[in-house]
């Protein structure tokens, strides 16, 4: 790099800081069985997890729709209300059941954390509708205070307790 003007070594290094980051993606994606589940259908949601060895990931249901179970070990996984926390170690997939309302839609919304990286991230939004049909109200964009995104201190906080639940009773 002998020869190289202040400023475009400066450059050249942030093209090696960043580029990697871009070109990686997002490390948790999520796929649905059906994005317009009949009324009380259960559907199926697949997280794909990409280079996480140890965190967790926190995902939020609209309101009205229901966790209806998941073959993840009990011990990883934590209910609360329209979040589900899931720690992840070492997994590259996570999949959960959910049942739909009679009617209504909303985004299923997620976070995600990488404790031994330190680093996370939103998990991109996933709009569900009861057979299409949304309210007046979701179709002008509005959401209920229950479907708002849960706070990255929540995906720390579960997958936090669901470790410690889980290794304090392999002594």
């Amino acid at each position: 790099m002998i020869g190289l003007p202040a400023n475009r070594l400066f450059c050249l290094i942030l093209l090696f800081l960043f580029v990697p980051a871009a070109v990686c993606g997002a490390p948790v994606t999520r796929t649905l069985s059906t994005a317009e589940p009949g009324a009380g259908e259960v559907f199926t949601v697949s997280l794909s997890i990409d280079g996480i060895d140890l965190g967790g990931v926190v995902e939020t249901l609209p309101t009205g729709y229901a966790f209806a179970g998941t073959e993840h070990p009990d011990d990883r996984v934590l209910v609360r209300g329209q979040h589900i926390g899931f720690a992840v170690m070492n997994d590259t997939a996570i999949t959960y059941s959910v049942t739909a309302p009679a009617s209504g839609s909303g985004d299923i919304t997620g976070t995600w954390e990488d404790f031994l990286d330190e680093t996370d991230g939103e998990v991109a939004a996933s709009h569900v509708a009861v057979d299409g049909i949304e309210t007046a109200a979701e179709s002008a964009g509005e959401k209920p205070a229950a479907q708002e995104a849960a706070p990255r201190f929540a995906v720390v906080a579960a997958a936090a307790a669901l470790l410690l639940a889980g290794w304090g009773g392999r002594r």
